[in-house]
């Protein structure tokens, strides 16, 4: 008599959790590499050095003064 029950197909049965652990393992990988990428900053767009100074001066995070002596930097 040869083998019988859920033995009996040898480790056939072990494959389907293999799998799984692999598909599991990969996907981590995947999520850790994504999460460490940087995507570029808050909007998702390049602003240019103008434009954050523009933006920092509207929001009235700097001074006139800061923002003329900044703006003449950036242009020199």
């Amino acid at each position: 008599m040869g083998h019988s029950g859920f033995f009996g197909m040898g480790w056939m049965w072990i494959w389907p959790f293999v799998l799984l652990v692999l598909v599991l393992f990969i996907a981590l990988a995947a999520f850790i590499v994504f999460r460490s990428v940087p995507h570029g900053g808050s909007r998702g767009t390049d602003e240019t050095p103008q434009e954050i100074l523009k933006r920092r001066y509207a929001r009235g995070e700097i001074s006139r003064d800061e923002y003329e002596r900044m703006k003449r930097d950036l242009e020199t």
